[in-house]
């Protein structure tokens, strides 16, 4: 009979992987995805439209996503700056986020008919309808509330261990 000894750090990784599967997104979602397609039924895209990356509005914006950073991956939240003109654009720094193609980039300004000289902030359920419309900044308390009022917010906050 041979006995077979498993180092700790296996025990812990058996014992706690159904914990930690269970608060992310569902395992075939894109960790970084492309489009708003592979985000649909995974994340809850964030598109800011914005002139340029100097518009003091989107900067607004970002640093206050970065300061709620948990709050904005406990909800799946992904923020995606949709931009005009970009030469050097900064992501930021803790919040989840996607950089798209031009190519994509162009097909949401055109899809969500917004000009390129206009700013304008899109919260996107993960039906892929839109739930939030603001030509400003908008609040954390204003996301939050909205996205945990919704029925697969209040689904994940149900589950043992979500976020």
């Amino acid at each position: 009979m041979t006995i077979r000894f498993f180092s700790p750090f296996a025990i812990l990784l058996v014992w706690f992987a159904p914990i930690t599967l269970l608060g992310q997104a569902k395992s075939t979602c894109a960790l970084r995805p492309a489009n708003l397609m592979q985000m649909r039924h995974c994340y809850r895209p964030l598109l800011v439209f914005s002139p340029n990356e100097n518009d003091p509005r989107l900067k607004k914006q970002q640093s206050t996503l970065d300061s709620a950073a948990d709050d904005m991956m406990d909800r799946f939240v992904l923020f995606l700056p949709v931009l005009a003109k970009s030469t050097s654009y900064q992501p930021p720094l803790d919040t989840p986020y996607a950089l798209l193609s031009s190519k994509e980039l162009t097909s949401l300004r055109t899809g969500f008919h917004i000009p390129q000289n206009q700013f304008a902030v899109l919260l996107l359920g993960e039906d892929g309808f839109i739930k939030l419309r603001s030509n400003a900044p908008v609040s954390i308390n204003r996301i939050n509330t909205l996205i945990d009022a919704m029925p697969e917010r209040k689904a994940e906050m149900q589950r043992p261990h979500a976020n």
